[in-house]
């Protein structure tokens, strides 16, 4: 039986070795919501191809995969509206293929292959076109940094906390907002409560199209004296009404029928972060607690709000596979010149002289090295890839060492000077560094 995974490069491989395929001049390859995939070609001018060999291979290949007939030149007249359709798209939802995406090192003509995808969720993380945050990064609008991890329990909430005391310490006003609406924490952790709360402003904005923060944010008590600096927009109360709020939620709306449509979340999160950038005083920053792993809110978080993207994770397959998605999609999402990172990896040996160190941050420096260099770096120069020791590359890791008075604590207050540590300076150093506008 041939598998998902083997639908794209099979198609591909008898297609390109089909008698007559070289007069084709574009194809496209629609994959629909349940990844059966549909063909229509394009054929050199004057050039003629019989569709019914390769419809045939096809369908005893690929079985119940394949959805004919080939929408080539000579199909019947009620499919010809659908090939004309599909063939005549030039927006950047229709994206060129290539080896890797195609999964196959079959030859092919570029510029030949293309693709449609249609998806029930995750369109954040697979939408082809670039994603820009809410605002360019400036100096008169606060900067948006997103805290992710892949892999949940790695510290991330702990250090969005120390990045805000530190922040809040120096004068510099701060707004945290948390997005990790299926396990808030971030709220209980600053010590803030609200009568609203992120939930609440999508589904009010949602049904009624109204842009209402009033009551959203409540000030983060466990600070002390820097809580007047910073303030906590919770996910949300979570009471009986939470469930009934979180299941509204509605992370693709039209995107299943017009592509590269708005989802009603993505639409309503951007303006929250918009109305609280104009809050009175302004903040300076605005940094967002996501939810962790690929789920729809944490692609929002990276691609669609953040102009610095603060990546988390430990020393573990699961963290380094992670970050080799994490890292291909900003990649494929971002302008290059609007990727912005600080890769932090969290719970190294506290022994900075150890082999053990030594050995688990050589391991995490390279591979977050290789990550870059396959998704990002190339991108612009292949022949220019930072050297994989250089301190000051986006892929170089910051370290925050393992200390188990951060395991379990009774207040922050009691933790001050954990959070203050210098491996919790160094990071928020180098993330007021990433928000630093080009050119400033």
């Amino acid at each position: 039986m041939v598998t998902f995974d083997e639908v794209l490069p099979e198609l591909i491989r008898i297609c390109e070795t089909s008698p007559g395929f070289g007069d084709v001049s574009k194809a496209v390859v629609v994959r629909d919501l349940k990844g059966c995939v549909r063909l229509a070609i394009d054929l050199v001018a004057g050039r003629a191809f019989d569709v019914a060999p390769l419809e045939a291979n096809l369908t005893a290949t690929l079985g119940a995969w394949f959805a004919g007939p080939i929408l080539g030149p000579d199909v019947r007249r009620d499919m010809s509206r659908l090939r004309g359709t599909v063939l005549g798209q030039n927006a950047p939802w229709m994206a060129a293929w290539t080896d890797l995406i195609t999964g196959t090192t079959q030859a092919t003509v570029a510029g030949k292959w293309h693709k449609i995808e249609r998806h029930l969720s995750k369109l954040a993380w697979t939408q082809p076109e670039i994603a820009r945050p809410p605002w360019p990064l400036v100096a008169q609008r606060p900067a948006i940094v997103t805290f992710y991890s892949f892999k949940g329990g790695v510290g991330r909430t702990t250090l969005l906390a120390s990045t805000a005391l530190q922040l809040a310490t120096e004068g510099r006003r701060v707004v945290v907002v948390d997005l990790d609406v299926e396990a808030p924490g971030v709220s209980t952790l600053l010590g803030a409560t609200a009568r609203r709360g992120v939930v609440d402003f999508l589904v009010d904005h949602y049904a009624t199209g109204l842009v209402d923060i009033d009551g959203l944010a409540g000030a983060a008590t466990a600070l002390d004296a820097a809580s007047v600096m910073v303030d906590v927009v919770p996910a949300g109360v979570v009471n009986a009404t939470y469930f009934e709020k979180l299941a509204r939620l509605d992370f693709v709306g039209s995107g299943l029928v017009e592509p590269n449509a708005q989802s009603p979340v993505r639409g309503s999160l951007r303006a929250l972060i918009e109305a609280l950038s104009r809050r009175i005083p302004a903040p300076d920053y605005i940094l967002i607690d996501s939810r962790a792993g690929l789920h729809d809110v944490a692609g929002l978080s990276l691609h669609d709000l953040a102009h610095v993207d603060v990546l988390i994770g430990r020393d573990s397959d699961q963290t380094y596979s992670g970050l080799e998605l994490t890292v291909a999609a900003l990649g494929a999402r971002r302008e290059l010149e609007d990727i912005r990172c600080v890769v932090v990896q969290a719970m190294a040996p506290d022994d900075p002289g150890s082999l053990e160190y030594q050995r688990i941050t050589t391991e995490y420096r390279t591979r977050s090295h290789a990550a870059f260099a396959d998704h990002v770096y190339d991108r612009d120069d292949p022949d220019d890839v930072p050297d994989v020791d250089d301190d000051s590359a986006a892929h170089f890791p910051s370290v925050i060492r393992f200390n188990h008075r951060l395991l379990h604590f009774s207040s922050l207050q009691a933790v001050r000077a954990e959070l203050t540590a210098e491996d919790f300076v160094r990071v928020k150093e180098r993330i007021v560094e990433r928000c630093i506008p080009e050119g400033a």
